[in-house]
């Protein structure tokens, strides 16, 4: 009999150390649903290729275990920003949407990321006097010759559409911002553009807050 009790009180506290460890387990493993993220898709251009974009707030530590509902739609990625801290890209190859999650430091991340139609926010855009709107009309991109604006002042005016604005401008060049031009610029000056230079400009959409949109001039 005490033999059979002994067995059974080993029994139950095995059994608590199970129990035990497992609620740890789920406690370290904490699910974060993260708010719904939207972001363009733009149509590619030869010229200029478009980044991948960033879904995700900026970590210390290390993204671990991405995963996406739909590769069709997207693929996701993680790397470090110029900032050396960890951040999660979606690369959108169309429209629609996609669940994706990634662990940081033992906590799941889950969020819902809607892939939006891109949007023309210009009605018209000229680089020294020349228009270049019709650029605009399916993609962020414009693709001016650097050879004709080699050495001289480039001057670019953008007009709206309704209910459009344009936040910020800079010139980039190599990947990273050379001058910054401005917020709420809408004449953006720069002397003597390098090859492969861009003036770039942050859009936003009055219309549709959720998702905000930007703009590339490229000397190619």
């Amino acid at each position: 009999m005490k033999k059979t009790i002994k067995q059974l009180f080993t029994l139950l506290f095995t059994l608590m150390v199970v129990i035990t460890a497992s609620i740890n387990v789920k406690a370290d493993n904490e699910i974060v649903k993260e708010d719904t993220y939207y972001i363009p898709y733009y149509p590619k251009v030869k010229a200029f290729k478009i980044p991948p974009e960033p879904v995700s707030s900026s970590y210390d530590q290390k993204i671990v275990a991405l995963g996406i509902s739909n590769k069709s739609i997207a693929t996701i990625s993680s790397k470090k920003n110029s900032d050396g801290q960890y951040v999660v890209y979606l690369a959108p190859k169309k429209t629609g949407s996609v669940n994706i999650s990634y662990d940081v430091g033992g906590v799941t991340h889950q969020q819902k990321i809607i892939v939006k139609k891109y949007q023309n926010p210009y009605s018209k855009v000229t680089i020294n006097g020349k228009n270049i709107t019709k650029q605009f009309k399916k993609t962020n991109v414009a693709v001016v010759s650097y050879k004709k604006y080699k050495n001289k002042k480039v001057t670019i005016k953008y007009k709206m559409k309704k209910n459009f604005g344009q936040s910020h401008t800079d010139y980039c060049y190599k990947g990273k911002i050379s001058k910054c031009i401005g917020s709420f610029v809408y004449k953006a000056s720069v002397k003597k553009p390098k090859k492969n230079a861009t003036v770039e400009a942050s859009i936003f959409n009055g219309y549709d807050e959720t998702v905000n949109q930007y703009s590339v001039v490229i000397f190619k």
